[in-house]
C-alpha cells in the first residue's frame, strides 16, 4: 500500500513538474528573462551568434505576418492611420524624447551622439512579431513599420545632419535592411500562405518567435554587457532616459489613446511603435562610425526594451 501510494504520488508530482516546466518553456516572459541572464553570464558566445541575428529576425518576421492578408495594403483609407501614427510616434514623439532628455540631463558629447543615433534610426523590426505576441493589431504594426522604413531613407539622414552635422548614413544600408527584414519576409510569407504547410507553420509559430527572440536578446545583452559595468553614475543617467522612453512613454501613449476611444489591440500597436527603435542597426552604426562609448545608450535602451516587453506580457492582460 505504501509503495503504491509513493509510486502514484511520485508519478503525479513528475507530471505536474513536467507540465509546469513546459508552461515555462512556452512563456515569453520566462524565455526573455532567461536570455538576459544568459547574456550576462555567458556573454562571450554572443560574438558567435551575432552573424545569425539578421536571418533569425527575418524568420521571426516571416512567421509573424503569415496571418496578415495582402489586401490590407490595397485600401488607402485603412492604411492611412497606421502610416501617420507610426511616423508621428516613432520619429516625432520617441525621437524627440531621446534628443530632448539627453540634452537636458547629460553633458557627455559621445553619449549625446548615441541618443541622436537612436533618434535617427527607424523603428524596430521586432515591433511586428512583438505585436503578435501581445495580441495587438498586427496589420496596424505591419503597415506602420513598412511606411516608417521607407520614410527612414529621408528622415534618418535629415536627423543625423541636423544634430551631428554630417551625413554618415548610407541609403544602401537602409535599403539592404529593408529588403532583408521587411520586403523578403513579406514576399516569403505570401508564398507560404498558398502552400499546404501553412497549418504546420502556424502551430509552431509561438516557439519559433519566442526562441528566435531568445537568440536575439542573448546576443544584444552579451555583446554589450561591459557597457553596463562602466561608470555607475553615467549608467544611472542613461537608464533614466531609457526608462522614460519605454515604461513612462508607453503609459502616456496608452492613457491618451484610451481616452480617445482607441481599441486595446490598436493601443498595443501604438505603444510599441512609440517606444521601439532598431537598436541592432543603431548599435552597429555607433561602433563603426563612432566610439564604443557612443554605443552605451544603445546597450542600455536595448536592456530596458527587453524588460519593458517582459512587463507588457503581464500588463496588457490587465488593459481595458
Amino acid at each position: 500500500m505504501v509503495l503504491r501510494y509513493l509510486v502514484t504520488h511520485s508519478t503525479g508530482f513528475r507530471m505536474a513538474l513536467g507540465t509546469r516546466l513546459m508552461a515555462l518553456l512556452k512563456s515569453s516572459s520566462f524565455i526573455f528573462m532567461l536570455a538576459m541572464a544568459a547574456g550576462f553570464a555567458f556573454g562571450g558566445g554572443a560574438s558567435y551568434t551575432e552573424p545569425a541575428l539578421v536571418p533569425v529576425l527575418a524568420l521571426i518576421m516571416t512567421v509573424s505576418i503569415m496571418g496578415v492578408s495582402s489586401r490590407i495594403f490595397l485600401n488607402f483609407k485603412e492604411i492611412l492611420l497606421p502610416v501617420l501614427a507610426a511616423l508621428a510616434l516613432n520619429y516625432i514623439v520617441l525621437s524627440g524624447a531621446f534628443i530632448g532628455l539627453s540634452f537636458l540631463i547629460i553633458s557627455d558629447s559621445e553619449l549625446h551622439t548615441g541618443f541622436v543615433l537612436l533618434a535617427a534610426g527607424p523603428p524596430a523590426v521586432a515591433v511586428i512579431p512583438l505585436t503578435n505576441l501581445l495580441g495587438g493589431n498586427t496589420k496596424f504594426s505591419l503597415v506602420g513599420n513598412v511606411a516608417a522604413y521607407i520614410a527612414a531613407l529621408a528622415i534618418t539622414p535629415a536627423i543625423s545632419i541636423l544634430f551631428l552635422g554630417t551625413n554618415f548614413i548610407e541609403p544602401t544600408r537602409l535599403l539592404t535592411t529593408l529588403a532583408e527584414l521587411i520586403v523578403a519576409p513579406i514576399i516569403i510569407s505570401r508564398i507560404l500562405r498558398r502552400m499546404p504547410i501553412v497549418s504546420t507553420i502556424e502551430r509552431w509559430r509561438g516557439p519559433v518567435v519566442n526562441w528566435g527572440f531568445f537568440l536575439v536578446i542573448y546576443t544584444i545583452v552579451g555583446l554589450n554587457r561591459d557597457a553596463f559595468l562602466q561608470e555607475p553614475y553615467t549608467l544611472l543617467l542613461v537608464s533614466a532616459i531609457a526608462f522614460a522612453s519605454t515604461f513612462v512613454l508607453a503609459e502616456v501613449i496608452n492613457r491618451i489613446s484610451a481616452a480617445l476611444g482607441v481599441a486595446k489591440a490598436d493601443r498595443i500597436s501604438l505603444l510599441l511603435l512609440g517606444t521601439r527603435k532598431n537598436n541592432g542597426m543603431v548599435g552597429a552604426i555607433a561602433l563603426v562610425f563612432f566610439t564604443s562609448r557612443a554605443a552605451i545608450p544603445v546597450a542600455v535602451v536595448s536592456a530596458f526594451t527587453i524588460l519593458h516587453f517582459v512587463w507588457l506580457t503581464w500588463w496588457v492582460k490587465r488593459m481595458r
